[in-house]
């Protein structure tokens, strides 16, 4: 077949494209005029029923992120989709032909069981463009609630850094995300004070960090003693759609001499889905200079910690699920203690707050640096945490999906929402 000059480049172009999309380990993104796009799904081994999917296309120009979508079924229904942003760890988008930009689709099948194929239609566009979107961020004094429908979903605390007096001290040395029961407004995370003042909400900190020139100076960015504390810079970016939200923030790490050890771009991802709440939370740590980040599971790495009245009246309720069983109440693991439990998939907390069940699961990345040592509390304070060496080439990254529902969960049900974030849906764009 004899192509012209033009057409060649244009298939040159896709080819590049579709080799990106392999080195980069993304379903490839065809070029295209802002749809409709045709997608072939594999739900792999995985039921993806009810569970947010993510499919990277290419559009025209520059699509607003947030933008609504619509996925046509092969019976001829129709589901609600967004156009987002690539997350914070996604490599960044290729240099396409005739100003293209890459931007992912959210959207979430109702029944997509395991070893099925399914055949959808993209359409930008769609009824949710004639009214407000579902999700909004609304800034509040010293912070900004992610709201759905009013009601309060995360919650970001950006105290303004004030060592007046040791009170005031402790309440600002640490922004960190309060998570909530969005149904019942219920909030489910602890803030400042309390058992452990620096246990808060959705919170990543290291206790023994090593810098300086002579890597001599010892700084605790988990507990914020003496000078060292996190600090909130500025919000990088923000936006909300109909299914999902997303929050990038800049926190700069004060060492105990009040250096800069390390920045951190956060970021949040927030997709309620019929059965409970993803938040994906992803941090990338640089630093001006060589940093060793050490510690240990119960004061380093990124945890949650449920509400104070978990500690105080409702912490013999609290159970665990792992992946190989139910825990009893009141049992909790703990590295080194237990010197086999590093680098779990996932663990779940189970708690109780204002009367009602949560459970919470937290899985890990599997790109993320090993070995993840893990640590888990009655009180619901659960996380891990890995060693690493910092360097202004070597940049932290690391990710996880917090899942949170209210009511119980199987270890099976666990299992399903861990697999989905560790392998997604296969997606072919044509």
């Amino acid at each position: 077949m004899h192509l012209s000059r033009a057409q060649h480049a244009c298939h040159c172009s896709r080819l590049a494209l579709l080799w990106l999309a392999t080195v980069w380990g993304l379903p490839a993104a065809v070029h295209a005029a802002n749809g409709p796009w045709k997608i072939e799904l594999q739900a792999g081994k995985v039921d993806r029923s009810g569970l947010p999917i993510r499919v990277p296309v290419e559009v025209e120009g520059n699509l607003p992120d947030g933008s609504p979508a619509q996925v046509l079924l092969p019976d001829g229904t129709r589901v609600t989709g967004q156009f987002t942003a690539p997350t914070l760890l996604e490599a960044p988008a290729a240099k396409a032909p005739a100003a293209g930009t890459r931007r992912d689709v959210l959207f979430v099948l109702p029944t997509f069981p395991a070893g099925t194929t399914l055949t959808v239609v993209l359409e930008a566009g769609g009824p949710a463009e004639a009214k407000p979107p579902r999700l909004a961020w609304n800034e509040q004094a010293g912070g900004i609630d992610l709201e759905d429908g009013g009601k309060p979903l995360v919650r970001y605390e950006m105290p303004i850094y004030d060592a007046a007096s040791d009170e005031t001290r402790e309440r600002t040395y640490k922004p960190f995300h309060h998570v909530f029961d969005s149904s019942r407004g219920t909030l489910l995370t602890k803030g400042d004070g309390g058992q452990y003042t620096h246990h808060r909400g959705l919170f990543f900190g290291y206790n023994k960090i090593r810098h300086g020139t002579d890597m001599q100076t010892a700084s605790d960015c988990w507990h914020c003693k003496g000078q060292a504390r996190q600090e909130h810079k500025k919000v990088l970016e923000q936006a909300a759609g109909e299914l999902e939200a997303r929050q990038r923030v800049a926190i700069d790490w004060i060492g105990s001499d009040a250096s800069l050890v390390a920045s951190e771009t956060r970021e949040l991802e927030v997709i309620p889905a019929p059965g409970g709440t993803a938040i994906d939370f992803a941090s990338r740590l640089t630093a001006p200079g060589p940093v060793r980040l050490e510690g240990d599971p119960q004061h380093s790495g990124v945890h949650f910690r449920a509400a104070q009245e978990v500690a105080a009246a409702t912490r013999g309720q609290t159970y665990y699920l792992r992946p190989d069983r139910k825990a009893a109440l009141g049992e909790f693991r703990n590295w080194p203690a237990d010197p086999n439990y590093v680098n779990a998939p996932w663990h779940a907390a189970s708690f109780v707050v204002k009367g009602q069940r949560y459970t919470v699961v937290r899985v890990n990345r599997p790109k993320n640096p090993g070995e993840a040592r893990m640590s888990e509390r009655d009180y619901a304070r659960f996380g891990s945490y890995f060693e690493y060496d910092l360097r202004p080439d070597a940049p932290l990254e690391v990710a996880y999906r917090w899942w949170v529902q209210p009511g119980e969960m199987t270890v099976e049900q666990a299992a399903r929402i861990a697999a989905d974030y560790a392998d997604p849906v296969r997606a072919t764009v044509r």
